[in-house]
């Protein structure tokens, strides 16, 4: 269970670090805005096992709790048609210290980070960049003669944005044994480049 943990908190380490060294992160300082949100700690000693507790909201929300040595640490999985993640961590002492929404395993959405008062000292929006949005490139997707499943273990979206300009890709199985690749303009939505790949499949 640790090694999930570390392995977990590098993968978003190195996510953070990637996209914070965006030209256009928006990181802001806040001075107002608070939380309340606490860790349910009596909840989790009462059904965890080997310091791990998983269950189903009524929503149909799947959601991970895990302990460390100075945190919590939770993981909710939003039901379909939802395409987004939220992990949190929270201070020992039960209060949120930590918010990151994902694209699972892509790319990141907003991060907010807390104090033990509450207060949100952190805030970054990875979106900001991206004038033709995600709901956009759904839509778009949709248009595609290829039927792209993003619920498929084959189908990834990145995107970047530095000095050679703000881009999203989408990659997709068509055939056995390559992946197919579109290039999409972050801005205007032009699509700029369809490219495949020899690829094994799993």
């Amino acid at each position: 269970m640790k090694t999930f943990v570390i392995l977990f908190a590098s993968i978003l380490l190195t996510a953070c670090n990637a996209q914070e060294k965006n030209k256009n992160r928006n990181t802001t300082e806040k001075t107002r805005e608070m939380t309340t949100e606490k860790f349910d700690i009596v909840s989790f000693n009462k059904h965890q096992v080997n310091g791990e507790y998983n269950f189903v909201l009524k929503d149909g929300s799947k959601v991970r709790q895990l302990s460390s040595d100075n945190y919590y640490e939770e993981i909710i999985t939003l039901p379909k048609p939802s395409y987004f993640e939220t992990y949190k961590k929270y201070y020992k002492t039960s209060e949120l210290y930590l918010s990151i929404t994902s694209f699972p395993n892509d790319f990141l959405v907003l991060k907010k980070e807390y104090d033990k008062t509450g207060k949100l000292i952190e805030e970054i929006n990875f979106d900001l960049p991206y004038e033709f949005t995600f709901e956009q490139l759904l839509e778009l997707m949709k248009k595609e003669k290829d039927t792209i499943d993003l619920f498929d273990k084959n189908t990834s979206i990145g995107r970047s944005s530095d000095t050679t300009g703000t881009f999203w890709y989408i990659t997709y199985k068509k055939t056995p044994m390559r992946r197919e690749r579109i290039k999409i303009n972050g801005i205007t939505g032009e699509i700029l480049e369809r490219s495949h790949y020899p690829h094994e499949d799993n």
